[in-house]
């Protein structure tokens, strides 16, 4: 290859390289209620992938608490989290900002108040009466509070106190922008904002299948990706938490079972084995005689469940052992050695073969957005098989399986349905 092709071609890529949007450090925050839900959620975005659950039981003095964040150079950081009476909150980030002062001489809390909140109250009039007592420093962001009964608000930071935004409808979304200031500079818009409140808006459903198709819909890829998800059920103490923008497998949560078991640090991310449910493909019509559900997944084993019931009422499971693996080879391998078939890999043709792999792997990097090289979990290669026969003729069923985790805490496939035909 021509020497001033070669670096003309690497110029150009990385050009457009350098192009790219920067990296938008974000998060997307709501809460929704009726007669009979209360629930919250968020998508939590940023480059650390080392995420991780940190779990306080009570004392006399503080709540149980669960919490969401990630293991830093300092330690544990919190994003979010829940008490055990059903007060939750959630943050994120804002326009940097060097005005904040203590305008008011208030008292100052040690650590964050947030933390001290979580800690301490039951409500959100709680939460409201004590960020208006103290001051904190801590302002590069505004918080979402949500409690049981269904009240909601968002907390800011204004000219010289906070500010209180309550919910007017039956949801409130907070993405990263200041809600109680819409004509200051530090003010900007966001899709993500603007998508939630579309969906919202159009129904008055309060589900978690809701609140997972809005996560979906407004998750991140790229070098700030979304790294988890959350959906708070606030009245019945649980949280359905999802991996990596990956809404096809979630780890269910009950606090008050984990808060018997004392305090708990626990890595987030190995709680999941990148399940994927393969066949039956969702709404098929299949044959009622013999049917063989395949999945791919990474535990060792798994409670297999099918029902025509959608809740599985009643549905004892099958308990599924026996692992399959597959033979598979990366495509990215592939394309590596593919120059080295053509060219001969031999020591003369050394810095060719080089120069080739490096522009592949640039025109991978860039057209993949950055995302493949940005994501640390691979598909399961793990195989697994059950074959159910004499299904009723004519009917519409649900499958899922469930993967059998350590610490009580288990591994869920998303639920998939299918139809018989007559026989």
């Amino acid at each position: 290859m021509n020497k001033n092709i070669l670096s003309t071609l690497i110029l150009f890529l990385a050009i457009i390289l350098l192009s790219l949007p920067a990296p938008l450090i974000a998060c997307t925050v709501l809460s929704a209620s009726n007669n009979d839900k209360v629930l919250a959620g968020t998508n939590k975005d940023c480059e650390n992938t080392n995420t991780r659950i940190k779990i306080f039981p009570s004392t006399e003095e503080k709540y149980g608490i669960i919490y969401f964040g990630y293991q830093v150079s300092e330690g544990f950081q919190n994003v979010g989290g829940m008490n055990d009476q059903g007060l939750w909150y959630d943050g994120a980030s804002l326009p940097e900002r060097s005005d904040i002062e203590n305008h008011y001489n208030k008292p100052t809390v040690k650590g964050e108040l947030c933390e001290k909140a979580l800690e301490e109250c039951a409500s959100v009039e709680e939460v409201i009466t004590m960020y208006k007592k103290y001051f904190s420093p801590h302002w590069q962001g505004h918080s979402m509070w949500a409690d049981k009964y269904g009240n909601s608000i968002i907390i800011e930071y204004g000219e010289k106190d906070i500010v209180v935004i309550h919910k007017k409808d039956f949801f409130q979304v907070m993405t990263n922008f200041y809600i109680s200031d819409s004509s200051n500079s530090r003010w900007y818009n966001s899709y993500r904002y603007e998508v939630a409140n579309h969906i919202f808006k159009n129904t008055d459903e309060v589900s978690n299948s809701l609140f997972q198709s809005i996560l979906d819909a407004t998750h991140q890829t790229g070098l700030n990706p979304t790294v988890f998800s959350n959906i708070y059920d606030l009245k019945n103490g649980e949280i359905y938490t999802f991996n990596f923008h990956n809404y096809e497998e979630f780890i269910k949560i009950n606090l008050l079972e984990q808060l018997e078991k004392g305090e708990q640090y626990l890595t987030l991310y190995s709680l999941f084995n990148q399940i994927k449910l393969i066949e039956p493909l969702s709404q098929e019509k299949v044959n009622p005689s013999s049917l063989t559900f395949i999945w791919n997944g990474n535990a060792e084993s798994y409670n297999f469940y099918c029902s025509q019931n959608p809740d599985f009422a009643n549905c004892t499971p099958k308990i599924i052992n026996d692992l399959q693996k597959n033979t598979t080879t990366s495509i990215f391998i592939c394309l590596m050695f593919f120059p080295i078939s053509l060219i001969g890999f031999n020591y003369k043709h050394y810095k060719k073969v080089l120069q080739v792999l490096f522009i592949i792997i640039l025109i991978i990097f860039i057209s993949c957005e950055i995302d493949i090289l940005n994501s640390p979990y691979k598909p399961s290669e793990l195989e697994h098989k059950i074959t159910i026969e004499n299904l009723e003729p004519n009917t519409v069923y649900y499958w899922k399986v469930v993967a059998i985790g350590d610490n009580n805490i288990d591994n869920e496939s998303i639920v998939k349905t299918f139809q018989t035909i007559e026989k």
